[in-house]
C-alpha cells in the first residue's frame, strides 16, 4: 500500500513540480562531453536497445530516448518511478519497470530483450545510492545474458583525472578499478574512461567507464576519440 501511496505523490510530484526532472543539471549530471560521449557510442556501435538502471527523475532517461531506440528502465525507489512513469508515459519506446535492479534485469532479458540478446545492448548502470551496491550483479546479469553489450558505469572513478568525482560507499564498495576487477577478468572486458580533461568538463564532473569484451567492440572503442584506455 505504501508503494503504491508513494507512487501516486510522484505522480503529483511531476504535475506540481516538473522543473524537478532538471535534477543534476540535466542529462548525465549535466556534462556536455558525456552526453557527446554517449551520442558517439550510439553512432558508432548501433545497438539494438538501450537498458538504464537507476532511472531517478527520468532526467538521462528521456535524453536517451531521444535515439529512437528501445529504452528498458529500473527505478528501485517507489516515488521516483511515479515521477518518472508520469514524465515519460509519452515516449512509447520506453519501458519503465520499478523494483530492484538484480530482479527486474532477469525478467527483461528473458522477457522483452530475449530477441535482442544476441545483438549489441548499450547498458547505463546508475542504480548506486548507498551501501546496498547491486552494481556487481548487475554486470553479471547484462555481460553474461548479451556477451556483446556496451557497459556505461556512471559516478566511477577515473584514476588519471582526480577532478572526476565517484561513489564511496565504504570497504569494498567503492566505484574503482579494483571493484570491477572480478567482472573484467571474468567477461575478458576493455576497459576505457572519458579523455576529456575534467576541468574541460561541465555540470557534476562525476566520472564514468565503459566497458566491453576485446573480440567484441575493442578496437572501435579505441578509436574514439572521447575515449581512452
Amino acid at each position: 500500500m505504501t508503494t503504491a501511496r508513494d507512487q501516486a505523490l510522484g505522480v503529483v510530484d511531476f504535475i506540481r513540480f516538473p522543473a524537478r526532472g532538471s535534477a543534476w543539471g540535466g542529462p548525465f549530471n549535466g556534462q556536455p562531453a558525456r552526453q557527446a560521449l554517449f551520442r558517439q557510442l550510439i553512432n558508432r556501435l548501433g545497438p539494438a536497445a538501450i537498458i538504464e538502471t537507476g532511472t531517478f527523475l527520468g532526467t538521462t532517461t528521456a535524453f536517451m530516448a531521444e535515439t529512437g531506440l528501445p529504452v528498458f528502465t529500473v527505478e528501485g525507489d517507489p516515488r521516483n518511478f511515479g515521477f518518472a512513469k508520469a514524465r515519460l508515459w509519452r515516449q512509447r519506446q520506453v519501458t519503465i519497470r520499478h523494483g530492484d535492479s538484480r530482479e527486474v534485469l532477469p525478467l527483461l532479458f528473458d522477457g522483452p530483450l530475449r530477441p535482442l540478446r544476441e545483438q549489441i545492448l548499450f547498458a547505463y548502470l546508475d542504480a548506486h545510492w548507498d551501501a546496498d551496491l547491486p552494481l556487481a550483479e548487475e554486470l553479471e546479469i547484462v555481460l553474461s545474458r548479451c556477451p556483446a553489450a556496451i557497459v556505461m558505469i556512471d559516478d566511477f572513478q577515473v584514476p588519471f583525472d582526480p577532478g572526476y568525482e565517484y561513489d564511496d560507499y565504504g570497504v569494498g564498495k567503492a566505484l574503482t578499478p579494483a571493484y570491477i576487477a572480478p567482472a573484467v577478468a571474468a567477461h575478458e572486458l576493455e576497459v576505457f574512461y572519458p579523455s576529456t580533461p575534467s576541468c574541460e568538463e561541465g555540470g557534476a564532473r562525476r566520472g564514468c567507464v565503459v566497458l566491453a569484451k576485446l573480440d567484441a567492440h575493442g578496437g572501435e572503442l579505441a578509436s574514439m576519440s572521447l575515449l581512452r584506455r
